[in-house]
C-alpha cells in the first residue's frame, strides 16, 4: 500500500474511530480556529492581502486559513509539527457551505483532514523538517484539506485517493527566514485552497501519482516515510489550543517567564532546542507583526505587559521600553526532548543573582491541555464578544441543518 493510500484510509477512518467526546472537541476546534480567524481579519498583515481577494470558493477558503494562522493563534500538533487548523477547518466550513452539507459532516471533514495532515507530518519527520528548510504545514496542508473536501463531496476510497495524490502532486512550501512578510502566512491559506481543488479535479476524473510519497518526496525530504503511528484515537485529540499568540517554541518560554520575577531582570537569557531555532529570532527591532510573533524579546515584552494573550504586544511589532536585553541560545539537553516535547529554559539575571526556569510541557500541549473554559473565553476576546449566538451553535455543531449557520456571519 503506498503511503498516500495509507493516509486516505486513515482519513476515511477518523470519523467512524471517533468518540463522542472527540466530536464535540472537533466543535471545539473550529470554534477556536474561527474566533483566530475573525481576529486575523483585522491584523495588520490582513489588509494588504484582503484587497486582492474575491469572492470565489478558493479565494475564501484562502482568506479564512490566511486569516486563522495571522496571530499564530491556531492549534498545533506538535509532533508532527503542523498546524492542522488553519488548512482544515475553513475549507470544511466553507466546501459544506456551498454543497448544503449538515454540521455533522463538517465535523466528519474536519477528524479526516485533521488525520491526513498530523499523519503525514509524523511520517516524515515533524519538527526535524525545519532543519532542511522545509515547513511541515505548507507541505503536507494540502492533504488535509483535501481530504476533508473528500468527505463533504462523499468521494469514494478511489476518488479520495486520487484527490490526496492531486494534492501532493504540487506539496513545497519552504520555511520562511529573515523578513517573513505576507508571503509566509498566504502559504497554510495556498495549501488549503489547493487541497480544496484537488478533491473537486478528483471528483471530476482527475487522477495523480500515487507514489509521490514513496520516491519524489523521499528524495527532496532527504527521508523515507516513517511506519505509520499507532491507531489510538484520532489525531485531533493530541491538537493542542494556543494560549499565546506566538510561534509555539516560544510558548515554553512565556510560561517559564512567568514562573520568575522577570520585572527587575537585567537580561533575559533563552535557551530552546537547537531543531525550533530556525524560524525564532531575539532582535530588538523586526521588520513587522510576523517576524515580532517568532520573537523571544517580544515574548519578555507580553509578560512584562501582564498580558500575555494579547494580540497588540506582537501586532504593534515594537518593544516598549523597559524590555531588558534577551538572548537566544541552543541546548542539546532540550533537543532530546523533541518532537514530543517544546521544552525552553529561561535564564535571568537581576541585582540579586541569576535565576532559572525549565518548562518540559508549555500550557495547551497534550499534557497540559487549555480547559474548554479557556478556549471558550479566548473565543470572545478575539472576537470582541460579538458572536455569543455563534458560539452557542458552533458548540452543537453535530445537530446543526447546514453549515451556512456558521458561514454566513463570518465575513
Amino acid at each position: 500500500m503506498s503511503t498516500l493510500h495509507a493516509l486516505a484510509a486513515r482519513a476515511a477512518r477518523a470519523p467512524r474511530a471517533a468518540s463522542g467526546d472527540a466530536r464535540r472537541l472537533a466543535a471545539l476546534h473550529v470554534l477556536d480556529t474561527m474566533g483566530c480567524a475573525v481576529s486575523g481579519a483585522t491584523h495588520p498583515i490582513a489588509a494588504a492581502a484582503a484587497r486582492h481577494f474575491g469572492d470565489s470558493l478558493r479565494s475564501r477558503v484562502l482568506r479564512w486559513s490566511a486569516q486563522a494562522h495571522l496571530d499564530e493563534f491556531d492549534a498545533l500538533h506538535a509532533e508532527a509539527a503542523v498546524v492542522p487548523a488553519a488548512v482544515v477547518v475553513p475549507a470544511a466550513l466553507l466546501v459544506a457551505e456551498h454543497e448544503g452539507r449538515p454540521g455533522a459532516a463538517v465535523v466528519d471533514a474536519v477528524l479526516a483532514g485533521y488525520e491526513a495532515v498530523v499523519e503525514a507530518g509524523l511520517r516524515f519527520g515533524g519538527a526535524s523538517l525545519y532543519g532542511s528548510g522545509w515547513w511541515p504545514t505548507a507541505l503536507f496542508g494540502p492533504l488535509g484539506a483535501a481530504a476533508a473536501t473528500s468527505v463533504l463531496l462523499d468521494l469514494d476510497e478511489e476518488r479520495a485517493v486520487a484527490a490526496l495524490a492531486i494534492a501532493a502532486a504540487g506539496l513545497g512550501g519552504l520555511l520562511s527566514t529573515g523578513s517573513f512578510g505576507e508571503a509566509h502566512y498566504l502559504l497554510p491559506g495556498r495549501a488549503a485552497a489547493d487541497g480544496v481543488e484537488a478533491a473537486y479535479l478528483a471528483r471530476a476524473g482527475a487522477t495523480g501519482s500515487l507514489a509521490l510519497l514513496d520516491g519524489p518526496a523521499t528524495l527532496a525530504l532527504g527521508r523515507p516515510p516513517s511506519p505509520a503511528s499507532p491507531l489510538e484515537g484520532v489525531h485531533l485529540e493530541r491538537c493542542g489550543f494556543k494560549p499565546y499568540p506566538c510561534a509555539r517554541p516560544l510558548h515554553a518560554v512565556i510560561d517559564a517567564l512567568l514562573a520568575l520575577d522577570v520585572r527587575d531582570a537585567a537580561h533575559v537569557e533563552v535557551a530552546l532546542p537547537s531543531g525550533l531555532m530556525s524560524f525564532v529570532n531575539a532582535d530588538r527591532e523586526v521588520p513587522g507583526p510576523a517576524e515580532a510573533s517568532a520573537g523571544a524579546a517580544f515574548a519578555v515584552a507580553a509578560v512584562l505587559s501582564g498580558a500575555p494573550e494579547d494580540v497588540s504586544t506582537f501586532r504593534r511589532a515594537r518593544l516598549p521600553a523597559g524590555v531588558p536585553p534577551t538572548t537566544l541560545v541552543p541546548d542539546p539537553e532540550l533537543d532530546a526532548l523533541l518532537p514530543g516535547h517544546w521544552a525552553a529554559r529561561v535564564t535571568i539575571e537581576t541585582p540579586s543573582g541569576r535565576s532559572s526556569h525549565r518548562v518540559v510541557d508549555a500550557l495547551g500541549s497534550p499534557a497540559r491541555p487549555l480547559p474548554p473554559d479557556a478556549v471558550l473565553k479566548k473565543f470572545d476576546t478575539l472576537t470582541a464578544g460579538r458572536l455569543t449566538a455563534w458560539r452557542a451553535r458552533c458548540l452543537t455543531l453535530d445537530d446543526l441543518d447546514g453549515a451556512t449557520e456558521l458561514t454566513r456571519p463570518i465575513t
